[in-house]
């Protein structure tokens, strides 16, 4: 029995992600720390780690602390991220 191959990441990077609830008069920003990661092999090879860095919002609803978001691309990614934030009412800034 052969056993599947680990995947190997190709690119990696660490940013701060940071998102504003979408309300005019709201000041209510969240700090992710981000990680990127491209692997060359599988369904869905592009990935990003989020974890909450900063302080609770004041009146705006509150995100998972941690979440993982796997896509198919770069593009599908940003889609399915911007549609994550847009559920709780946040815009990627």
């Amino acid at each position: 029995m052969k056993k599947s191959p680990v995947p190997t990441i190709i690119y990696e990077e660490h940013w701060i992600l940071v998102v504003k609830f979408y309300h005019p008069k709201s000041d209510d920003y969240l700090d992710y720390s981000a990680t990127t990661r491209i692997t060359d092999s599988g369904k869905n090879p592009v990935e990003i780690s989020l974890k909450f860095t900063g302080t609770p919002p004041y009146a705006a609803l509150m995100p998972l602390e941690e979440h993982v978001i796997k896509a198919a691309s770069i593009i599908d990614l940003y889609s399915k991220l911007t549609k994550w934030f847009k559920k709780y009412g946040y815009d990627i800034r």
